[in-house]
């Protein structure tokens, strides 16, 4: 069955890495939604779709949330995406350090939140944090986050960060 799957590319193993998000139907399908969460959680996909790139990131959760109501669980992702309306635009808020395993957290706001266009550059910039403070290939994105805390994510985050017209 996988291999026929496979065949038709429905059968990614990607169970626990950066492109296996979780988002609501967002502002597509919901008429409580402030954002779109489909298209966000596709451009994770479509960007980070190196298989290589997902297992050297490793264990990640992605949430994305398209208003407060948080149907995509984003306030306990690793990383927390919840979109926002800012006088008729689409944004999106960043949180860090969620779970929704045992060890149960609710992320943190890392700051002012991103358009659209500035949102995968956010991320990666937060997954260079990371890398930069890895120990070895078992320290999980999690763990790195409850090491090193937010301020060093912050500041790698928006110190000179350019926006996207």
């Amino acid at each position: 069955m996988w291999n026929q799957l496979k065949i038709q590319n429905l059968a990614t193993p990607n169970l626990g890495l950066i492109t296996d998000t979780i988002c609501c139907p967002g502002m597509d399908y919901c008429a409580l939604a402030t954002a779109r969460s489909i298209p966000i959680s596709q451009k994770i996909s479509s960007h980070f779709n190196n298989y290589l790139k997902q297992k050297e990131i490793g264990d990640l959760k992605i949430k994305i949330s398209g208003c407060i109501n948080a149907c995509g669980h984003h306030h306990v992702g690793n990383i927390g995406i919840l979109g926002l309306d800012r006088k008729g635009q689409e944004f999106y808020q960043i949180t860090l350090g969620g779970s929704a395993k045992e060890d149960a957290a609710i992320g943190e706001i890392v700051g002012p939140s991103f358009s659209e266009n500035d949102l995968i550059d956010a991320i990666e910039k937060i997954l260079n944090t990371y890398k930069k403070h890895k120990r070895n290939k078992n320290d999980d994105f999690l763990s790195v986050f409850r090491r090193i805390g937010i301020k060093e994510f912050k500041k790698d985050l928006y110190d000179n960060f350019t926006k996207k017209a």
